[in-house]
């Protein structure tokens, strides 16, 4: 049995649009709308100001949701991992880290990921499917139920920034992802701001060349893996086929359109990533453009041999970009005690 489509996988003119093409006023459209985003109803019958006929007839022909919970792990530092089961019964992943004033939502875009990162453990399963943009937007008002069920102390109340970051290669999922921000930043929709919202991306060219043709005005994070075509693509071999130069050339292009740096991830590793020969050669490759860059002690796999460098040698390549005038930041993985790197609880569910 197919499923029916997913209601949150339209934008919130065409939401409201189901209710008036029913034959009810433009104020129902109004009110179906805001239980679909703004309040973010799971099930039809918290939709308490709808006629039941309009309800009826919308469940028969469509599905509210499409996310149920599948497990959840809270960190001792604050953070919460989420795996969420889909109507296929594939299984993905989101996350909430706390921060000094609000919360981070890492969303996830496809199930699984085709770009073999060496350093990512969702790339150990290969590539099962896209995520539709109804799928990507639920995890949003999942996250933010989880929040309002139990709140963190002492993250404030600024809202939440969205990160995807999670599972997939987002631009490789480039209509659903173009979809899902329209919903989010729709004012009748999630209405979130352009400001609070970040693409990381491993640098595909078509999908850079994509996002930076639609020019949401979204944060961009570009990871590299590599300051040369050779060494990058040891590490990331599907996203090394874009030359380094050419993903950083597209990542300044979107950065300058945007009116906003973007951010370069260097994944540090032990013997790897993490020389001073290398940190020299990333300050020459990001000397004058509009780029800030976030450095990321790698989040150790269990399966495999890669190594988490110690804190001085994290430190010393920081100061290398710091003394070239790049803005350059140590982000440190949180959850590390309940498996929060990208990939790792599903993997784990996976194999029990």
């Amino acid at each position: 049995m197919r499923n029916k489509p997913l209601l949150r996988s339209l934008v919130p003119r065409e939401v409201g649009a189901l209710a008036t093409g029913a034959g009810e006023p433009a104020y129902r459209g109004g009110q179906l709308v805001d239980w679909v985003f703004a309040h973010g109803a799971l099930a039809w019958d918290e939709m308490t100001n709808l006629p039941a006929s309009l309800r009826t007839g919308l469940a028969a022909a469509w599905d509210l949701s499409a996310l149920e919970p599948a497990a959840r792990e809270v960190s001792s530092d604050g953070t919460r991992k989420f795996l969420f089961r889909l109507r296929d019964g594939q299984t993905i992943e989101s996350v909430i880290i706390p921060m000094a004033e609000h919360a981070t939502f890492c969303l996830s875009t496809q199930v699984g990921c085709a770009m073999a990162c060496r350093f990512c453990a969702t790339a150990r399963g290969g590539l099962i499917r896209n995520l539709e943009a109804g799928e990507i937007v639920e995890q949003v008002l999942r996250l933010r139920h989880d929040l309002a069920t139990d709140p963190v102390s002492g993250h404030g109340d600024r809202g939440e920034n969205i990160v995807f970051m999670g599972m997939g290669e987002p631009l490789d999922n480039w209509p659903d992802l173009a979809r899902s921000l329209d919903v989010m930043l729709d004012p009748d929709g999630l209405a979130l701001s352009r400001r609070r919202i970040q693409i990381s991306t491993s640098g595909p060219r078509e999908g850079l060349q994509k996002l930076l043709a639609a020019a949401p005005g979204v944060g961009l994070t570009l990871s590299l893996g590599g300051v040369d075509d050779v060494s990058r693509r040891k590490l990331m071999p599907v996203p090394g086929r874009t030359p380094v130069a050419e993903a950083v050339g597209l990542a300044a292009d979107y950065a300058r359109a945007a009116g906003r740096r973007a951010t370069v991830a260097w994944v540090l590793i032990a013997g790897r990533t993490d020389g001073v020969d290398q940190a020299e050669a990333l300050a020459r490759l990001m000397a004058g453009g509009p780029f800030k860059v976030n450095l990321i002690p790698f989040n150790a796999l269990d399966d495999d041999d890669l190594v988490r460098p110690d804190r001085t040698a994290c430190e010393a390549f920081q100061a290398v970009l710091t003394a070239a005038g790049i803005p350059v930041f140590i982000r440190d993985s949180g959850g590390r005690d309940i498996a929060a790197a990208c990939g790792q609880l599903r993997r784990r569910r996976l194999s029990t």
